[in-house]
């Protein structure tokens, strides 16, 4: 399925942007992964881009993991996949309550004796929780599942609890986060702090200020480089925003 075909069978459910699926269609194109996993389903749009370049490519799987215990309406990522006839690419799966279980059954099934993993996928799109504690344990699991030349790309990296307020995506938390914690972008520093600090995420980019993509290749030289596609005004104003941001949870 082509890119405008897809871009109209989704039109008008939320999450993902038509311009954010071109780039999400564009890289399965070109990379012709294999196997992809999906973490966080939501209505199921980022889904029906990956799963309709796998099908320009002849080829591959996706596996979409969404908690047991969230399910988004009107339509499901189920009902939308099927809508547009791409079932026997996308495979939603919904048997564990966080998919970091899911990502701990299938390291749990594919390591040895010895502790050694075999890899299983060739691109990750993390796009779900957007929790420290969550999503930091979750791209350790990953690089584990994730065959070396993989590429991971995370989501949202400058989201915040304060300013979604009322929202129920993330994780259940023990107890009320502090001031802090609500302030900070969770996913920017697991970012910062465990994927670029990996020896074996060699090649990392930040894009827009908003996903942030990393390659397995150890061994290699690590390196890091920033893309935009918006006006250099708006590029400098999210720069403040994000700053901002820093000093009220440094507060």
């Amino acid at each position: 399925m082509d890119y405008e075909a897809v871009a109209a069978a989704v039109e008008g459910v939320p999450f993902m942007s038509p311009a954010q699926g071109r780039i999400v269609y564009d890289h399965v194109r070109s990379t012709r992964p294999e196997a992809v996993l999906e973490l966080g389903a939501a209505h199921g749009v980022s889904s029906a881009y990956i799963a309709a370049a796998l099908e320009a490519n002849g080829g591959g799987s996706l596996t979409t993991v969404e908690s047991s215990a969230i399910r988004f309406e009107d339509p499901t990522a189920e009902e939308l996949i099927e809508r547009i006839g791409l079932s026997q690419i996308a495979t939603v799966d919904r048997s564990a309550s966080t998919y970091t279980w899911f990502l701990k059954k299938q390291v749990e099934a594919r390591s040895d004796a010895a502790g050694n993993c075999e890899p299983l996928y060739d691109f990750c799109y993390l796009d779900g929780s957007k929790d420290w504690t969550t999503d930091g344990l979750a791209v350790v699991l990953i690089e584990k599942l994730l065959r070396p030349g993989g590429w991971l790309l995370m989501d949202d990296l400058d989201w915040t609890f304060s300013s979604h307020e009322g929202d129920t995506i993330g994780v259940m938390n023990i107890a009320p986060m502090s001031a802090a914690e609500r302030n900070e972008p969770h996913l920017r520093a697991v970012f910062e702090l465990i994927v670029k600090q990996h020896p074996s995420f060699t090649e990392m980019r930040i894009q827009d200020g908003w996903w942030g993509w990393a390659r397995k290749a150890p061994g290699q030289p690590r390196h890091l480089s920033l893309e935009t596609s918006r006006s250099l005004r708006s590029f400098i104003v999210a720069g403040m925003r994000m700053g901002k941001r820093r000093l009220l949870a440094r507060g």
